[in-house]
C-alpha cells in the first residue's frame, strides 16, 4: 500500500512538472502583426524654417529740413504714390532770421520816425506854415516807411511760416503698406541730398509681394534650383498657406550653429489681402526634391538594419516561419518608405519581430 502511494505521487510530479514545462514552452512562443507593401505615391520632401519679409521696402525722405509737426498714416496703413504722409515745418538759417529781424527793427524805427515826421508837418500845412511840397514830401516818406516795414515783416513771416504749402508735405512715392515710422511729431528732420541720404519719415513695404528666407543645410542645398515650386505656411495663420518659387539661391555657404549652410530665397504674391502680413513673420517651406507616382512601399517601422544590409522580417500564413528578406530601398517621405527590389505585394511582412 505503501509502495502504490508511493507511485502515485511520482506520477503526480511528473504530470505536473509535464504541463510546468509545456507553459514555458509556450511562453517562448514570439507574438507579431503583419502588414503587406502597398503601391502609392511616395514624395521625398525637405522641410525649412524662415521668415518673410515684403519683397521691396522703400524709405520715404523728407525734401526739406526742418521739424515734423503732424504724421498723417500709422504703422499697418495701406498707402498709394501721392499719400501725405508727413509734413515738416521749414527752419531757416539762423543768421537769416536774425537778419531778418534786424531789418523788421530798423524799419520800426524809420516808420516811427517818418510817423513824427508826417503828424507835425501835417499841423504845420494845415496852419499854412509850409508849403504843399513840403507836406507831400512827408507823406510819400512816411507811407514808404509804412510799406518798408510791412515788407521786412512779411518776409520775416514768410521765412519763419509752418506748414501748410505742398513743398512741406511729405508725400509717399509708392504703392503699398506702412510698416514702419521712425519719426514722431516735433522731430527734426534732413533734406536728402547729393550729399547726405536725408532723414526717413516712413518705411513702405509691397503690399502683395513678398519673400521667404531660409538657410538650406548643405547635404540638400544641392538637390534645390531656381524655380522649383514651394509650399509656404505662416505661424500666424494655420489654415493659410501660399505657393512661393524658389528664386534665389546663395553660391556661398555661411556658418550658422556650427554648420555650413546657403540661404535659399523664394518669392510669392499674396492674393488675399485680407491678411496682414508683417515683415519678419515666422514661416515654414515645404518643398518637395522627388516623387514616385506608383511606388512599392511598406511603413518606415518594417525596416531593419545590420550593417550595411537592409532588410524586412517575411513570414507565411501557415507554419509562422520568420525568415529575413534583403530589400533596396528608394524614397521616404518618413513614414513609409519606396521598396525598389526584394519584396513583392503578396509577402508578409512582419512589423515588430524580436529575435
Amino acid at each position: 500500500m505503501k509502495a502504490f502511494k508511493i507511485m502515485v505521487v511520482i506520477v503526480f510530479v511528473g504530470a505536473v512538472g509535464f504541463v510546468t514545462w509545456n507553459l514555458v514552452r509556450d511562453s517562448g512562443k514570439k507574438y507579431y502583426s503583419t502588414t503587406k507593401a502597398k503601391v502609392a505615391m511616395i514624395e521625398e520632401k525637405l522641410y525649412l524654417s524662415g521668415l518673410v519679409y515684403p519683397e521691396r521696402e522703400i524709405d520715404i525722405k523728407s525734401q526739406i529740413s526742418g521739424v515734423v509737426d503732424a504724421v498723417f498714416v500709422g504703422v499697418g496703413d495701406e498707402v498709394k504714390e501721392g499719400t501725405p504722409i508727413a509734413s515738416v515745418s521749414l527752419v531757416p538759417n539762423s543768421s537769416e532770421v536774425e537778419q531778418l529781424k534786424s531789418n523788421v527793427n530798423i524799419m520800426r524805427i524809420n516808420l516811427s520816425a517818418a510817423t513824427v515826421g508826417y503828424e507835425r508837418q501835417k499841423m504845420l500845412y494845415e496852419k499854412k506854415a509850409i508849403s504843399r511840397i513840403d507836406f507831400e514830401a512827408a507823406e510819400k516818406g512816411y507811407f514808404t516807411a509804412k510799406e518798408n516795414y510791412a515788407s521786412a515783416v512779411r518776409q520775416l513771416n514768410l521765412r519763419l511760416k509752418k506748414g501748410g504749402t505742398a513743398d512741406n508735405i511729405v508725400r509717399s512715392t509708392t504703392t503699398g503698406v506702412v510698416i514702419d515710422i521712425p519719426v514722431k511729431m516735433g522731430a527734426s528732420v534732413v533734406e536728402r541730398s547729393n550729399f547726405n541720404a536725408g532723414s526717413t519719415v516712413a518705411t513702405i513695404a509691397s503690399a502683395d509681394h513678398y519673400i521667404f528666407k531660409a538657410d538650406v543645410p548643405e547635404k540638400s542645398i544641392g538637390r534645390l534650383s531656381v524655380g522649383m515650386p514651394v509650399k509656404i505656411s505662416l505661424l500666424a495663420y494655420d489654415d493659410i498657406a501660399m505657393n512661393a518659387v524658389i528664386e534665389n539661391i546663395s553660391a556661398k555657404g555661411e556658418m550658422r550653429g556650427g554648420a555650413v549652410k546657403f540661404p535659399v530665397e523664394a518669392v510669392f504674391v499674396l492674393e488675399d489681402h485680407a491678411v496682414g502680413i508683417r515683415s519678419g513673420y515666422s514661416a515654414t517651406a515645404e518643398i518637395i526634391l522627388c516623387s514616385v507616382e506608383d511606388a512599392l512601399t511598406l511603413p518606415e517601422k518594417c525596416i531593419n538594419f545590420k550593417g550595411d544590409t537592409t532588410f524586412v522580417y517575411v513570414t507565411d500564413s501557415l507554419e509562422h516561419i520568420v525568415v529575413e528578406k534583403k530589400v533596396s530601398l528608394g524614397l521616404s517621405d518618413g513614414d513609409k518608405v519606396q521598396i525598389t527590389e526584394g519584396i513583392g505585394l503578396d509577402d508578409i511582412i512582419v512589423t515588430n519581430y524580436h529575435d
